[in-house]
């Protein structure tokens, strides 16, 4: 071997070894920005975590004290509907009390009226018997009345 070869031999070699530091430079570079980048990510995740966490806090709470408002309103709204139920029924047994009392005196307002015609009439046949010449006692006995009413009425009529 030559002089030039083992140059060029020892060239190629160095140039080999040149190359594979700063392939290992260059990986070893790449690894370490790699590790420097995860760990950024790391800490700047810690960071967010830790600036949401008393935020996330402060919903949880906010999240549970509207959890109890609700249960609380809920419970207000079932006794306003007892309550109105209640008064509801109240209300229904008041008009049917009202509803029976009505119709009760508007019988009572037929029955008298019925009772005054009947009256009437009774004091009409009366009169027409006591003006056609009859007795008291032949009167009450053909209208089946008593005698003193039969004569009550006689002598109211004949009075006027």
């Amino acid at each position: 071997m030559t002089l030039h070869t083992m140059l060029a031999f020892l060239l190629f070699g160095l140039g080999t070894a040149c190359l594979a530091l700063a392939l290992s430079e260059l990986i070893q570079t790449r690894r370490t920005r790699q590790r420097l980048e995860a760990e950024s990510v790391r800490a700047a995740h810690t960071r967010v975590l830790s600036l949401l966490e008393p935020v996330l806090a402060e919903a949880k709470a906010v999240a549970d004290a509207f959890d109890g408002h609700v249960a609380e309103k809920r419970l207000i709204v079932t006794e306003l509907n007892q309550s109105l139920e209640k008064r509801i029924a109240s209300l229904k047994l008041f008009l049917n009390r009202a509803d029976a009392l009505m119709a009760r005196q508007q019988q009572s307002a037929a029955e008298e009226e019925n009772a005054e015609q009947r009256i009437s009439e009774s004091r009409q046949k009366i009169i027409q018997l006591a003006a056609k010449g009859l007795s008291v006692d032949e009167i009450s006995e053909r209208l089946t009345l008593p005698k003193g009413e039969v004569a009550l009425v006689v002598g109211l009529r004949g009075g006027r």
